[in-house]
C-alpha cells in the first residue's frame, strides 16, 4: 500500500446544498470501509470544538444527525486554482 492509500481529505461547509453543514470525505478507493468509519467519527461526528463552530448542540449522537455527509473517492490529480489571483 502507498502512504496516499492512508491520506483522507475533508472539507466542512458551515452551509451545504440542503442548508445543513455538510463534510465532504475524498478518500482513495482501497482504504477500508473500518478505517474511514473510524476517520470521520474521530474527526467529525464526534468532534465537540467542530459540532460547536458549526453551531451544532447536543451529544455526539444527536449532533451527528445536523452534518450531511458526501464520501468520494479521491481523484489521482487535482489541481487546484485561486480565482482571486487569476488573470492578474
Amino acid at each position: 500500500m502507498n502512504v496516499s492509500d492512508y491520506i483522507v481529505d475533508i472539507q466542512i461547509n458551515k452551509v451545504g446544498g440542503s442548508g445543513r453543514p455538510v463534510a465532504t470525505v475524498l478518500a482513495s478507493p482501497s482504504i477500508s470501509l473500518d478505517k474511514l468509519t473510524g476517520l470521520i467519527q474521530k474527526e467529525v461526528t464526534r468532534n465537540t470544538d467542530l459540532r460547536s463552530k458549526l453551531g451544532l448542540k447536543g451529544c455526539a449522537g444527536c449532533a451527528a444527525s445536523g452534518i450531511d455527509l458526501d464520501i468520494r473517492h479521491r481523484f489521482d490529480h487535482v489541481l487546484s486554482v485561486d480565482l482571486g489571483k487569476v488573470g492578474r
